[in-house]
């Protein structure tokens, strides 16, 4: 395998992350730092990323397949795996599906190379956490597996505190976040985003021609289309993007970390997701089938704060529902 290393140099990358004290994982309940395990069959390319996120203060520990990782991983409940994609005798697809098997809760991101994008994808509907792309950088290792940690420090949390279980935070109906989780987790990422000089992206979200649907098919099947809908958008993301039901038939997902040069990736990936839903009645929408418009803006392009990014981000869905919905505006482009 061919890969490349940018960015920072090594020796330039000596910031020390935060011991995380907190139950439900040997290392974070102890205060010990995170514990981060790469598997990888290229010796050069384990060494680079090791040295890599050994230096940002994390625990590292590497191997060469798959089921050594299942095996070390066994014995000590690693925070994280990074995994190459393609390897032999256990490929990180198998890694991720036997981790599931094993009931282990332990966060996977996948290394892949351009042509295995699809595999990563797979990997993600697996319950991959995110996938990195060769040739990738110093800085973006380091970025993408502080993500993973601060993630699941928050998750843990709301583990200890049953957030997850709480209604407060659920919408009743989708299952999925709501508006009052959106707002406190947008005000999180922003002072997030500042802090780490990263950006976030929000995309709003609005059913095309809802009304019409629920007249011509009840509430009853409406009611249906919002939680499928809910689905598509949660599985189009990755595992800590934030998909909340903004209210009605909007919706509303918060990027961390993602610049809006990124945004048509995710588009794709969303307006795919749609195309390809099973929605009963569908067939005599106005478009001939469900379609949804997308308003987007990011932080610090286009907002200095919370509520200037949202409104940045209505705007620019305003701006798709005059263009005749079914399509997507970006705030600041035509």
């Amino acid at each position: 395998m061919s890969h490349r290393m940018g960015g920072r140099s090594l020796g330039s990358q000596t910031r020390k992350t935060e011991n995380y004290k907190l139950s439900g994982h040997p290392s974070l309940e102890q205060g010990e730092k995170p514990k981060v395990l790469v598997v990888d069959d290229d010796v050069s390319v384990r060494d680079i990323v090791v040295e890599s996120i050994n230096s940002a203060g994390y625990q590292v520990d590497s191997c060469g397949n798959g089921q050594e990782a299942l095996e070390k991983n066994k014995a000590e409940n690693y925070d994280l795996i990074l995994t190459d994609m393609m390897m032999p005798s256990l490929d990180g697809l198998s890694l991720i599906k036997n981790l599931n098997l094993q009931n282990n809760d332990t966060d996977v991101i996948v290394i892949t190379g351009f042509g295995s994008i699809e595999n990563a994808v797979e990997c993600m509907k697996a319950g991959a956490l995110d996938y990195l792309i060769k040739p990738f950088t110093l800085d973006q290792i380091q970025m993408s597996v502080r993500r993973a940690i601060e993630h699941r420090e928050l998750r843990l949390r709301a583990r200890e505190r049953d957030l997850y279980r709480q209604l407060s935070y659920e919408d009743p109906l989708t299952g999925i976040y709501n508006r009052r989780f959106f707002d406190e987790s947008l005000k999180l990422e922003i002072v997030k985003a500042n802090r780490h000089s990263t950006p976030v992206l929000l995309f709003m979200i609005d059913i095309d021609y809802f009304k019409i649907y629920n007249d011509l098919q009840g509430h009853q099947k409406g009611d249906k289309i919002l939680v499928e809908m809910g689905q598509i958008l949660k599985s189009s993301c990755r595992g800590y993007d934030i998909v909340t039901r903004y209210g009605g038939e909007e919706f509303a997902i918060i990027f961390p970390g993602i610049a809006k040069e990124e945004a048509p990736n995710l588009v794709s990936r969303i307006m795919e997701g749609v195309r390809n839903g099973s929605f009963d009645g569908a067939d005599r929408m106005p478009f001939g089938s469900m379609t949804v418009s997308i308003g987007i803006a990011s932080f610090p392009d286009d907002a200095t704060n919370g509520e200037d990014i949202i409104r940045c981000a209505d705007v620019s869905l305003y701006a798709a529902k005059r263009a005749g919905r079914n399509t997507v505006k970006i705030y600041g482009s035509p």
